[in-house]
């Protein structure tokens, strides 16, 4: 274990963040320890995203069965088991374990030590009852659920995000709390796999999100069976007969009470930094949170959060938060990418750059909008699933500044839109694409066309083209 002077950077956390931070500063050259409480891989790869996208992906595979009569398929209900599900999450959690591994880790030249870390002033930190200084420290500790306090919570069962992969038995009817990103998708994949689900949200389903992309996820959820109450509270929990939940819940002056045999708070999640002693670290806090600068900066420039810990959702986000931070601290030229935000139901959201609110809230009227829908593509029509379409924000002087996607692709189909904000393509640009056929990439060339159907002069010429790329 390395202590003592001569670290160039301590890292705190061993999640995507951490972990990818670790290996950009030894390819920078730089001499690294990695600290770990709790499990290599943290939350994303034990209990979170990985171990959620394979119980998604049994759940598609339940309901092709279930679907299969729309290709003109004999079907039977397919059967279920929750052992075996959960068993082979497991394996594949194991399965790729070795690239999380501290020995994978120690191969790269990372040094890794296992134990709670505690700022022990400015430059040093305690790990066990040992100091470890270092020239810089970057504190990707992730975030852990909140659960609301309602009252009655402390005499029921409950299941968090991190928690409800234990689970061997299919629940006869989960209530979910919280209509954010995770709480859809782990509801859906239940729903799918058999269970009856109601869902309890207290505002609106995926606030935040852009409401024409969200509705066309909520009206596929409620046509496979989700029972939704949005703008409803909480106002009691208790235990019922034969080990039921029961749920008391009141949508303004209406009170209702749902019966239930599990119950799962996706109700958000908040930085963990208990007991690192930021205090101690000197890092400026505004209330319970740090004061973050560029590529996470803290008040004490030695000292940055990046991750989630930092308010970046999802593993992409997490890792792209710290490979910057890296560059800052080697002082590379680094220029922050346009990180795409993703819903993984079914279909899926995927979006980058402005939404038609921040387009309409800076712009006014000087943007214009492009939609079309995903059942335009062969794909969608071959395949049975026309439920989506694409959404593009494009400004005055026909660039695009913003697109969203909803469908079975949309995480692969983003891209191409974050590269055209980058390089301020056009639609007329963009058309220029070959997509594959038949292909949901489809709708990107189609996308561009309807824009030339009321632009007839927006695609130049080559060289005006290049002129117009070479001008200021």
């Amino acid at each position: 274990m390395a202590q003592g002077d001569g670290i160039d950077l301590c890292i705190i956390g061993a999640g995507p963040a951490g972990i990818a931070a670790a290996e950009r500063a030894v390819a920078r050259g730089l001499r690294v320890v990695l600290v770990e409480a709790g499990e290599f891989g943290g939350v994303a790869h034990n209990w979170g995203a990985q171990p959620a996208q394979a119980l998604a992906a049994a759940a598609e595979r339940a309901h092709q069965i279930r679907t299969a009569r729309d290709f003109g398929l004999g079907t039977d209900e397919p059967r279920i088991n929750f052992a075996r599900i959960n068993a082979r999450i497991r394996a594949m959690i194991q399965e790729a374990s070795p690239t999380v591994s501290p020995e994978h880790l120690i191969a790269q030249r990372i040094e890794t030590v296992s134990g709670r870390a505690r700022f022990a002033g400015p430059s040093t930190i305690d790990v066990g009852g040992r100091s470890i200084k270092a020239s810089h420290f970057l504190i990707a500790t992730g975030t852990r659920p909140v659960v609301p306090d309602i009252p009655g919570l402390d005499g029921v069962p409950f299941f968090t995000p991190e928690t409800i992969f234990e689970v061997t038995r299919r629940p006869s009817h989960l209530i979910v709390v919280g209509a954010g990103a995770t709480g859809l998708a782990l509801a859906q994949s239940h729903l799918r796999l058999g269970a009856k689900v109601t869902l309890v949200e207290m505002l609106e389903p995926l606030a935040g999100e852009d409401p024409e992309l969200v509705d066309i996820v909520l009206r596929r959820m409620r046509a496979e069976g989700l029972e939704l109450h949005t703008h409803t509270g909480i106002v009691s929990v208790a235990g019922g007969d034969d080990q039921d939940i029961v749920l008391d819940i009141k949508a303004g002056p209406h009170e209702d009470r749902i019966v239930g045999s599990h119950l799962l708070f996706a109700t958000g999640r908040e930085p963990d930094f208990q007991g690192l002693g930021l205090e101690l670290a000197r890092v400026a806090m505004q209330g319970r949170r740090p004061e973050l600068g560029r590529f996470g900066r803290t008040a004490n420039r030695r000292i940055f959060i990046v991750g989630d810990a930092a308010g970046h959702e999802g593993v992409h986000a997490a890792r792209h938060s710290a490979e910057l931070a890296v560059d800052a601290i080697t002082g590379s030229v680094s220029k922050e990418g346009l990180v795409p935000r993703i819903v993984h139901t079914s279909p899926a959201i995927a979006r980058v750059g402005m939404t038609e609110a921040q387009a309409r809230a800076k712009l006014k009227d000087r943007f214009e909008i492009v939609r079309i829908a995903l059942a335009q593509t062969d794909a969608a029509r071959a395949r049975a699933q026309p439920h989506g379409q694409v959404k593009i924000i494009i400004d005055s002087a026909g660039r695009v500044l913003g697109a969203g996607v909803v469908g079975p692709t949309a995480p692969e189909l983003v891209p191409v839109f974050a590269l055209a904000i980058a390089r301020k393509m056009t639609p007329s640009e963009l058309g220029g694409l070959v997509a594959p056929y038949p292909s949901f990439a489809q709708i990107i060339p189609l996308a561009a066309a309807e824009y030339a159907r009321d632009h007839p002069g927006a695609a130049p010429a080559g060289w005006r083209r290049l002129l117009k790329r070479l001008l200021p």
